[in-house]
């Protein structure tokens, strides 16, 4: 065989290489490169890993114990990076481009086509709406479209990741322009509540109610609002002082929810006061990122077995038999839990955790309970029904590996009061 032709078997071999086959030996070359002995390579390697961008997470290899230290160090520094980069994407507001004359239906699933935002409740509902979307956000197009429509959100509704939608009561108000949008959010003044005491007016004051809601794409674990930064102006210009302005404001995102309400305590305005000319805050979000996955083989045998992605350590702690059901315990332990393992632990015990037989099938847990909390990790034991026995059994855990404290800033004006 000539020379000619040995040189262009190769180049045709090459050019049958799949991009993702591709990707993933250039991955492979890259993170045995993280543990040369030269430290320029390493650092060569570990810049090259995350210039290739979030689409290699699924292709780093897990960190286990016995992961050569230099290589741990590194491949955790390069899955924060990528994962902080995706989760920061996430919380970036939607847009949406769309244009002309169209029934409900097909104006709301082109939305989801661009979008990932799930809306449901419409589909037995007729009429039309007219658009003209170029890269308007996603609230602002959705706004308009249920005014047209006339309809508005139930946001108990009970659909996970997804917005419900029903039946606008006559007399209420559109929606465009009553709400404010920042980021992936839309906030709107509800209501004000004013109480005068006649026999101790210390405790005169008005409450000022204020809706959260939020893409369903992205579903937050918990918003936390500090008193201390809001600040409220009248029509006059004068300032309303925030009562307790020390304290904080929490709201959990609970499943089927689609918003939450803030209740912000205000002094008693002036009779002067017509109206809240301004009211400025800024608003913390706890936004999970991207959910990974985490499999342990052999259960029936392991014992103490870690794997690490970005900021998380899952451990598959046992699998024993209780009764009747086979009890396995596991560990979910964050570097930087962003205070969503304080409070807010609902969507912990929402994360898929379920069994594979040796077959592939997939076994769903039938039940859990804490085994310990603590601000940073929480404990698990999850009942399963193995009528088979474990043998041959795989346990699945799947979890955002970073959670984001997204900062949210916010102005609403022209607010009457009572």
């Amino acid at each position: 065989m000539s020379a000619v032709t040995t040189a262009l078997l190769v180049l045709l071999s090459a050019q049958t290489v799949s991009p993702e086959a591709g990707l993933k030996a250039e991955v492979n070359r890259l993170v045995l490169q993280l543990d040369s002995n030269q430290r320029s390579e390493r650092e060569a390697a570990e810049e090259a890993l995350i210039k290739l961008g979030p689409e290699v997470l699924n292709l780093l290899p897990l960190i286990t114990p016995r992961t050569p230290a230099e290589v741990k160090e590194r491949l955790g520094r390069v899955r924060k990076t990528l994962e902080t980069a995706t989760a920061e994407s996430i919380a970036q507001p939607s847009h949406v481009t769309l244009e002309g004359e169209m029934s409900l239906g097909s104006a709301l699933q082109a939305m989801y086509e661009q979008t990932g935002n799930q809306v449901t409740g419409y589909q037995r509902r007729g009429g039309d709406v007219k658009v003209a979307f170029n890269k308007t956000p996603y609230w602002r197009a959705l706004d308009e479209v249920l005014d047209q429509a006339k309809l508005n959100i139930n946001e108990f509704g009970g659909e996970a990741s997804a917005i419900v939608l029903t039946t606008r009561p006559d007399g209420e108000s559109p929606r465009v322009n009553a709400g404010v949008y920042s980021g992936v959010f839309r906030l709107e003044a509800l209501r004000v509540e004013s109480r005068r005491d006649l026999r101790n007016p210390a405790v005169n004051g008005m409450r000022l109610s204020v809706s959260v809601a939020w893409e369903p794409r992205v579903m937050p674990i918990a918003l936390r609002q500090q008193l201390s930064e809001i600040t409220v102006l009248d029509d006059r210009g004068e300032e309303l002082s925030i009562t307790g302005s020390q304290g904080a404001l929490n709201a959990s995102a609970e499943l089927g929810m689609s918003a939450v309400e803030f209740g912000i305590p205000l002094e008693l305005a002036s009779r002067e006061s017509k109206r809240i000319g301004s009211l400025k805050g800024r608003f913390t979000a706890l936004v999970p990122g991207r959910v990974e996955s985490f499999e342990f083989a052999n259960v029936a045998t392991a014992r103490d077995v870690e794997q690490e992605r970005a900021g998380v350590v899952v451990t598959f702690e046992r699998l024993r038999k209780n009764v009747d059901l086979y009890e396995a315990r596991m560990a979910l332990r964050f570097d930087d839990a962003a205070n969503a393992l304080e409070s807010h632990r609902g969507w912990v015990y929402r994360n898929e955790a379920y069994l594979t037989d040796k077959n592939g099938r997939r076994l769903d847990n039938v039940g859990l309970q804490a085994t310990r909390q603590g601000t940073s990790e929480v404990g698990i034991a999850y009942l399963f029904d193995l009528p088979d026995g474990p043998e041959g059994c795989t346990f699945v855990y799947k979890t955002p590996a970073l959670i984001l404290q997204l900062p949210v800033e916010y102005e609403l004006k022209d607010i009457e009061l009572p």
